[in-house]
């Protein structure tokens, strides 16, 4: 195969095809898994839903109450695929497999970021139209309203819409300033990209219980920042502090909350983007005979 050109989807598609038949067990536990917790949650709030309130209002109150623990399961997998971007250079004989592979590097990155991004997104909508079925499946045996054969997901996703329509039509206030909502709402997704690209940075160092190492990692960085602020704090005294504040008050009157915001995208996007490209960097150093320190 031709690998002069810099950059081909078809080899792309190869790749991807490739490392998911390969790995078809592991991505159909990981669906399994998905699904389990989807389907656990929806049982589970059906059974402690009491048929006395009015149809359409418990309905909503159901879906007000997994909404959030849905919004949590799809964050864990989320960071959890990004951490495993590069499970499959484990072993020197999988490293070797993959290295050979007719594609340039930047190709088998690519490929294996959207497996872990795209393929995630997949797996979740997969894993919640299963869970669904299986609600309706098991939803005779509960004494419920006739509003919960209605479709949660739809009722979900409606909620969902609404929510964000509501986002972008106005602005609020904090700290005495105003803003824009869909500014804060930006800012937001920014930083959980950012995020995630960690696990994704973590994922391309360490390949044994990545998930794990980034994740002490990063709580290990956060206490020792707390501990950091709290001696900085203590050492600069109220006077100081107090001197401080008055010193941005002064000096940074221009600052408004809009375009502080905009200040947080542009930097969670730019160390978003260095966080991909350092991984990227990682990877085309991959050896066959990896460094006893990378593989801990």
């Amino acid at each position: 195969m031709d690998t002069n050109n810099f950059f081909s989807f078809s080899r792309i598609a190869m790749v991807m095809k490739r490392e998911i038949m390969e790995n078809w067990k592991t991505n159909l536990y990981r669906l399994i898994g998905i699904y389990a917790a989807f389907a656990l949650v929806m049982i589970l709030h059906m059974w402690t839903m009491s048929s006395g309130r009015s149809s359409q209002i418990s309905f909503t109150a159901y879906c007000s109450n997994i909404m959030g623990t849905f919004v949590f399961i799809i964050g864990i997998a989320s960071i959890a695929y990004a951490a495993n971007i590069m499970e499959n250079m484990i072993t020197k004989e999988k490293r070797i497999a993959f290295l050979m592979l007719p594609a340039t590097m930047i190709e088998k990155f690519v490929a294996r970021f959207l497996i872990v991004t795209v393929g995630m997104a997949a797996a979740i909508i997969v894993a919640a139209s299963l869970a669904e079925i299986t609600r309706y499946l098991v939803l005779p045996l509960f004494n419920l309203p006739e509003a919960f054969h209605q479709s949660v997901l739809y009722h979900l996703l409606s909620m969902a819409a609404i929510d964000g329509e509501q986002v972008f039509r106005g602005s609020g206030s904090a700290l005495n300033m105003s803003y824009q909502n869909w500014l804060g709402e930006l800012c937001g997704w920014a930083f959980l990209v950012w995020s995630h690209s960690l696990y994704i940075l973590g994922g391309s160092y360490w390949y044994k219980k990545p998930f794990f190492k980034t994740l002490g990692t990063l709580m290990l960085i956060s206490i020792l920042c707390s501990v950091l602020s709290v001696h900085i704090i203590s050492w600069v005294g109220n006077d100081g502090m107090r001197s401080f504040a008055e010193w941005l008050e002064d000096n940074f009157q221009w600052m408004t909350l809009n375009k502080l915001l905009s200040l947080g995208v542009a930097f969670f996007s730019a160390f978003t983007m260095f966080n991909w490209w350092l991984s990227y960097r990682l990877f085309t150093r991959s050896q066959v005979i990896k460094p006893k320190f990378r593989l801990l």
